[in-house]
């Protein structure tokens, strides 16, 4: 299946089915990613500061923990290309 681009009432690009899965996959991995980044900077950012402050490997030991709970909630997309 194509899926053909127009803009204005003329022709722009034309997609194969490969490319548009290959495009889902990207706005997939952008979305999880934000995610992440909005997770770490509310939930993980805090825990570092204070592993920072303590140096105690048991504040590290947290605040790793917590950046392995983030990434296991919001995974990353498999993108290996369809054949």
């Amino acid at each position: 299946m194509d899926l053909c681009i127009y803009k204005n009432g003329k022709f722009e690009k034309k997609y194969n089915s490969s490319e548009i899965e290959l495009d889902r996959n990207k706005i997939s991995v952008q979305e999880t990613l934000a995610a992440r980044y909005r997770a770490y900077k509310s939930e993980s950012d805090p825990i570092y500061l204070e592993w920072q402050y303590d140096k105690t490997p048991e504040s590290e030991q947290v605040w790793r923990d917590k950046v392995a709970e983030i990434k296991a909630r919001y995974p990353l997309p498999d993108t290996t290309p369809i054949n």
